[in-house]
C-alpha cells in the first residue's frame, strides 16, 4: 500500500475530497500543510468546469489554501490542450460558463457561435434552453462532439446537482450522440500532469471521492489510489465496484489518511 511518506507527488480531487461547497473537508488543510512542509508536489485535478482557473484558485484560497497556478489542472485545461493539438485548430461552440470561455480564448482558441467546427460540452451552470436547442441542432448536423468530463452529478451541501454526465444523457436521448470525453477517467489527464512534474506513475498517489472517475483514471494510468468517503461514494458502493474501479485504499476522509500515518492531525 502506498504511503504519503514515500510519494513523490500527490494528485488531489477537489469537490467531495478537498471541498464540499465552499468549505474545506476534514483533514484537507492539514494534508496540504504536510505536503508543503515536506516539499512534495501537489496538483489539484478537477473535472469541474463550472468556473475559470482564476476562480478555482480563488475558491481554494477562500477555503484556507494557497494554491499556485501550476498546482491546478482542470478538465477544461485538458480539453484546451486537446484542441490546441489539432491542426488546423478548430473553432468552438462552447456549452460552458463565461469564465471557462475566457480560459479558452486566453489559450488562443476561437469561440464561434455562428459557424463552429466542434461542440464542447462543459459544466454550464448558466445553461439556457436556447443554448440547449442550438447545441442539439449542431449535434444533429454531425459536428464533432467533445465533453470535458462524464460526472453525472456534482457534490453540493444540499444534495447532488446535475453535472455534464446528466447533460450528456439529455443530448443522447434527443440527438442519439455520445461525445469523446477528455477529463477523468481518461488516463491522458493524469499522464499530462505527471510528465510535467517528471514523476513516474508508480511514485504518485491519486486521492478522490469517485470510483468511476478518480479511481478508474488512477488505475488506468498505473497510479496508486486512495478513495475518501466524503463525496459521491459510499462504503457499500466500493463493495460492488468492478475491478477497474477499486481503489488501493479506502478512508473516511483525508483526516484519516494523516491520522494513519502521523497520528492525529493538527486542529483545523
Amino acid at each position: 500500500m502506498a504511503t504519503l511518506q514515500d510519494r513523490r507527488a500527490v494528485l488531489l480531487d477537489i469537490d467531495g475530497t478537498t471541498l464540499l461547497g465552499t468549505g474545506a473537508l476534514p483533514g484537507a488543510r492539514a494534508l496540504v500543510d504536510d505536503l508543503r512542509e515536506r516539499s512534495v508536489p501537489l496538483v489539484w485535478l478537477t473535472n469541474n468546469t463550472s468556473r475559470s482557473r482564476d476562480a478555482w484558485c480563488a475558491r481554494l484560497a477562500d477555503a484556507g489554501f494557497d494554491p499556485r497556478p501550476d498546482e491546478l489542472y482542470t478538465a477544461g485545461d485538458a480539453t484546451i490542450d486537446f484542441l490546441k493539438g489539432k491542426d488546423p485548430r478548430p473553432s468552438v461552440w462552447l456549452v460552458g460558463p463565461p469564465g471557462l470561455a475566457d480560459d479558452f480564448t486566453s489559450a488562443g482558441l476561437v469561440i464561434d457561435d455562428a459557424h463552429p467546427d466542434v461542440v464542447v460540452l462543459a459544466y454550464d451552470t448558466t445553461l439556457t434552453y436556447d443554448r440547449i436547442a442550438r447545441t442539439a441542432h449542431l449535434l444533429q448536423a454531425g459536428l464533432p462532439y467533445i465533453a470535458t468530463h462524464p460526472d453525472p452529478t456534482c457534490p453540493d451541501p444540499d444534495g447532488p446537482l446535475p453535472d455534464v454526465g446528466s447533460f450528456i444523457a439529455m443530448f443522447d436521448v434527443a440527438c442519439g450522440r455520445r461525445p469523446t470525453v477528455i477529463g477523468k477517467p481518461e488516463p491522458a489527464m493524469i499522464h499530462q500532469v505527471l510528465a510535467r512534474l517528471g514523476v513516474a506513475p508508480g511514485d504518485a498517489l491519486m486521492i478522490g471521492d469517485r470510483l468511476a472517475t478518480d479511481i478508474r483514471m488512477a488505475n488506468s494510468a498505473g497510479v496508486p489510489s486512495c478513495l475518501v468517503l466524503t463525496g459521491a461514494t459510499s462504503a457499500e458502493d466500493v463493495g460492488h465496484a468492478p475491478a477497474a474501479d477499486r481503489p488501493d485504499q479506502v478512508l473516511a476522509s483525508l483526516r484519516d489518511l494523516l491520522f494513519r500515518e502521523r497520528g492525529p492531525p493538527r486542529p483545523l
